[in-house]
């Protein structure tokens, strides 16, 4: 009966003391990001599949990633994002919504500008590509196969 007692009770402690840790790496993580990180906005026309919590990239390298989205008045999206403190994009810079494979997730791929002027937190990137339809680019990749078999045929 005693050996069942402590058995829980070192148990129970041991589960507490998991669950603490893992609570304080959590928690510091968050207040790091927030402490370390700056945030950028762009528009797009099209963000399909792309959300909140996906990846920010920069030269194919995770640096932060989607905090926002929401429908301006003009029916684009604008899309908030976080990037690191020691990351200061030229205001100049690029910003395109990248499929991760045909089936994969979306992220926004960043390209830096070369001008000398630099984004300010909050700052807006002008130059924006939407999206691609994948749909689209099968079905024109299909018909033209379908046209190519045809031409063939004859």
């Amino acid at each position: 009966m005693k050996t069942e007692r402590t058995e829980l009770i070192a148990g129970m402690t041991a589960f507490f003391a998991a669950v603490l840790v893992f609570y304080l790496i959590g928690a510091s993580s968050v207040f790091r990001q927030k402490s370390d990180t700056y945030t950028l906005q762009a528009r797009f026309n099209q963000t399909d599949g792309l959300n909140i919590g996906d990846e920010v990239r920069l030269a194919g390298i995770r640096i932060g990633q989607v905090l926002s989205h929401k429908l301006d008045e003009y029916y684009g999206v604008t899309v908030t994002f976080s990037v690191p403190n020691d990351i200061r994009l030229p205001a100049d810079s690029g910003a395109s919504v990248q499929s991760a494979g045909l089936i994969g997730g979306k992220y926004i791929e960043l390209q830096p500008g070369g001008d000398e002027d630099i984004l300010e937190p909050g700052g807006m990137i002008e130059f924006t590509q939407d999206s691609p339809d994948l749909m689209a680019l099968l079905d024109k990749v299909i018909s033209m196969a379908k046209a190519d078999r045809k031409n063939r045929a004859k």
